[in-house]
């Protein structure tokens, strides 16, 4: 033999001590044809024989006949091949990666915290923690994806698209779209599938747990959130909730009565909600005289059937556009059953999922009088680019205002406008991970010129001058953002703002902010208003409003009753904007948000702006008897972070518990408040609604 032969077999005998390739799993049970290519090129590729070893890259095949179970090394994840199947593995103990070529797989993953698996197509990438998938892929490179038990989210490698599905949904996915949430049914999987699933639910029939979130939730336009599938394919649910509040120092005893109707593609329901007054003082909250009490107790949600367009009616609650640098987790009803109303959201997107648009109103009664606050808000998106452009409009700031305080004048009409664009540019992607560049730009017009006045140099001193504009503008941005996995999102990014700019001017407490009633005599004792009412510019925007031929009262606007004190917010401003958000299937999730504006270019000590948002929230499954605990805090735009001392509008915070007592009854205790002038008489109050309840579901 030559010494080229010994250099030969001394190599591949050897081989294997310096491979890359570790071994990722063993098969467990095999029938008919299966065969194995092996990555490593010292195995020879063969038949498949149960307890065999699987290592990173081999591909397995299985015939017209066959049929192959494997387990993932270091975990209790299951696969199950097919039929005419062909899957390669990748990966380690600690994280695995299924590629599907062609044919059908089920997947049995365990909820293993050291582990995690991904299963990926030319067209899909399928993340599932725990649970069961049936998948589906055949040569036109579509994908079926159902959700045999537990939830799995999916993303369209193309459309870059992604949906969330829970057990009793399937949906297609392929290289054109992504599509929408389909109800499984029996002719769509192979018997024992079937069968399995049906197993699944009545496992979960028996575990199912009440939660008041499902029905009493202050937003009625994601009261479906939390349901439980057996909840959502029953067509027709009922909710009762008996109980003492106390609203704005008041209290009463409160039942309401939620019907609730179920369909494919229509949730429909209107809680009759009654409150008695336990004193003399108490209003009548049962009065029903407007079109925004009509709609304010009204779910309507219609999603079309392969999930491009959804019409929502009721209430509106957290809609942000873009990186909310304009529109930040608005609602229009902000302080149940004081201040509701009943608006209209409408999401469109295209087949491919590349083009989307939103429309929203949030109160169709203000909106049928030529008022209201309206937006637009559509996105593009082109590989590894997305763009966005918003505009949010209030019609009429005087149009919650009722005709009736206006006496001997003409009721006032005062529009602004905001303008926003925004993009996303991703710089990495990989299987669980991504990370992003992005930035904002948004701007906002006033009807009016607005008067202010700072501190400027002249020969050698200082002076008092005033300045007016019309517009002011907020960059957000460079900024970094990173999708970890499919449960964290942490942002980073630069901020600058020119001065009167308000970040974000329409925020979530904005209908407390939007108009400001100021009587004379309260605008007469600010020492501010005698130091600078002889600037005759600024003295007649403050006045401009008023209520009646004598000039009693004045009603300011936000961005106008932000400059009676007419040297605050008058300098550019930097600073940085940091988010970070967790959340852990519908189990509980939290979020912490902050940004910081310093000023910048004074004379005089610069002041710094905040706005904070915290909150945490725990849902039904987490603690055994618990079905619901909330706390939230959220202040925007301000000098004076946490001052309990001056109450604020632009602050809201509360806590809610909700405690099991039976298998459908369940106790629950909540607080929110928030801060306005509740009385008309120029000072602002504090606003609770408290309240403790049982809670019964049917």
């Amino acid at each position: 033999m030559s010494r080229y032969s010994y250099l030969f077999l001394l190599i591949f005998a050897t081989a294997p001590l310096f491979s890359n390739f570790e071994e990722v799993g063993v098969i467990d049970e095999l029938e008919g044809n299966v065969t194995i290519k092996p990555a490593q090129i010292d195995l020879i590729p063969g038949i498949a024989i149960a307890g065999r070893s699987l290592y990173n890259g081999d591909i397995i095949h299985s015939g017209e006949n066959g049929k192959v179970k494997f387990s993932i090394r270091g975990n209790d994840n299951h696969i199950t091949m097919f039929g005419t199947t062909e899957l390669q593995i990748n990966g380690g103990e600690a994280f695995s990666q299924l590629e599907l070529n062609y044919g059908k797989i089920f997947t049995q993953f365990s909820n293993d915290p050291n582990s995690s698996c991904t299963i990926t197509t030319n067209s899909s990438r399928i993340y599932q923690k725990e649970g069961k998938l049936w998948i589906s892929r055949n040569f036109t490179n579509e994908d079926h994806i159902f959700a045999i038990m537990g939830n799995a989210q999916i993303s369209n490698s193309f459309t870059n698209a992604e949906i969330k599905i829970e057990m009793g949904e399937m949906v297609i996915s392929n290289t054109d779209i992504l599509g929408g949430k389909i109800e499984i049914t029996e002719e769509m999987l192979p018997p024992e599938i079937f069968k399995q699933y049906q197993m699944n639910r009545e496992e979960e029939k028996e575990d199912i747990v009440f939660t008041v979130m499902n029905y009493f939730s202050e937003d009625s336009l994601i009261i479906s959130t939390f349901q439980s599938v057996e909840e959502k394919q029953r067509r027709f649910n009922f909710a009762l909730e008996a109980g003492v509040v106390s609203l704005e120092k008041n209290s009463y005893t409160k039942a309401s009565l939620l019907p609730m109707y179920n369909g494919d593609r229509l949730q429909f329901g209107y809680n009759l909600a009654g409150f008695i007054g336990m004193s003399d003082s108490a209003a009548n909250l049962n009065s029903f005289s407007t079109l925004a009490q009509l709609l304010a107790p009204l779910t309507f949600n219609y999603q079309s059937k392969n999930g491009d367009y959804n019409l929502k009616l009721g209430h509106i609650k957290n809609l942000t556009f873009g990186y909310g640098m304009l529109l930040k987790r608005y609602t229009n009803t902000i302080s149940y059953p004081i201040k509701q109303d009943g608006g209209m959201l409408f999401y469109f997107q295209s087949d491919a999922g590349n083009y989307t648009c939103q429309l929203f109103a949030s109160s169709i009664g203000e909106l049928a009088n030529s008022g209201g606050l309206v937006g637009v808000y559509g996105t593009a998106a082109k590989l590894p680019f997305r763009i966005g452009i918003g505009i949010v409009k209030d019609l009429n700031q005087f149009s919650s205002v009722s005709d009736s305080i206006w006496n001997g004048v003409t009721p006032r009409k005062r529009s602004i406008n905001g303008y926003q664009v925004d993009f996303t540019y991703e710089l990495k992607s990989d299987l669980r991970n991504d990370t992003y560049l992005f930035g904002e730009f948004t701007a906002l017009n006033y009807p009016k010129d607005l008067r202010y006045i700072r501190s400027e140099p002249a020969n050698g001193d200082t002076t008092k001058q005033g300045f007016e504009r019309k517009s002011s503008f907020g960059i957000l941005g460079p900024g970094i953002w990173w999708k970890i996995g499919h449960h964290r999102d942490i942002k980073i990014a630069f901020t600058y703002s020119s001065s009167l700019h308000i970040v974000p001017f329409f925020g979530e407490t904005y209908n407390l902010e939007r108009v400001h009633y100021v009587p004379k005599t309260v605008l007469d004792s600010l020492e501010n208003y005698e130091l600078y009412s002889t600037d005759d510019k600024w003295n007649e925007m403050i006045t401009e409003n008023h209520i009646d031929s004598d000039s009693t009262a004045y009603y300011l606007p936000k961005d106008v009753y932000a400059l009676l004190e007419p040297t605050k917010n008058v300098h550019n401003k930097i600073g940085f904007s940091a988010e970070y958000k967790y959340h852990f299937r519908n189990y509980y999730n939290y979020s912490f948000d902050l940004s910081i504006f310093k000023e910048t270019g004074v004379i005089e000590s610069p002041a710094t702006y905040y706005s904070l948002g915290m909150d945490f929230f725990i849902h039904e499954g987490l603690i055994q008897g618990i079905s619901e605990f909330g706390l939230y805090f959220n202040q925007y735009f301000t000098s004076e972070l946490f001052n309990s001392s001056t109450y604020n509008e632009n602050m809201v915070l509360g806590a809610s518990v909700g405690i099991k007592l039976l298998e459908n009854v369940s106790l629950r205790m909540y607080r929110h408040d928030v801060f306005y002038d509740r009385n008309l008489d120029g000072e602002v109050n504090l606003n609770s609604t408290m309240g403790v309840g049982l809670v019964a579901k049917f």
